[in-house]
């Protein structure tokens, strides 16, 4: 797959189907997930969305695909908190998602992810990575060290453990 997308497709995202829409008309890309009834069929996005995927199925597609394309639910707003950024990663596929304010706690925007801040952009970005093989390899090679290093469940129970602990 050249560009995926997985999440959920329901009215609760507005946002996300009018850029899915948008995208789904100019660059090659596959699309996953938890749909409403009458979303998908009335949308150009039915013709590219592939039904539901979880757990292994999902892991499989992140890790096949180029891009795996990231957009955190509108209530979300400038912060960047979802599980997709560090399942993206951690298999090691290039991860393109939104410009968040705290983005770069987590990641090196450029270096480990690439981000976007609309959605001409974002198609640009995803013409300009299926184009050049190395440069998107290194980006995603780069974030995945980074998520097995920093970002992992271990990482995450070390802080919770230590909230935990100060509580006590």
């Amino acid at each position: 797959t050249d560009t995926a997308f997985i999440g959920a497709l329901t009215w609760a995202h507005r946002e996300r189907l009018e850029m899915l829409e948008y995208l789904c008309q100019r660059v090659p890309m596959t699309v996953w997930g938890y749909a409403e009834t009458g979303i998908v069929p009335a949308s150009v996005i039915g013709k590219y969305w592939k039904g539901l995927s979880w757990g292994l199925e999902t892991y499989q597609i992140l890790a096949d695909s180029k891009i795996a394309l990231n957009m955190h639910a509108d209530f979300a707003k400038d912060f960047a908190n979802n599980i997709r950024l560090y399942e993206t990663t951690g298999v090691g596929a290039m991860l393109l998602t939104e410009a968040k304010k705290n983005l770069s706690d987590m990641f090196e925007p450029g270096k480990e992810v690439v981000t976007y801040r609309s959605r001409e952009e974002c198609a640009e970005l995803i013409k300009y990575y299926l184009s050049h093989d190395e440069e998107r390899e290194s980006i995603a090679s780069a974030g995945q060290r980074r998520t097995l290093e920093n970002h992992t469940y271990y990482h995450r129970m070390q802080e919770l453990l230590t909230i935990v602990q100060k509580l006590l």
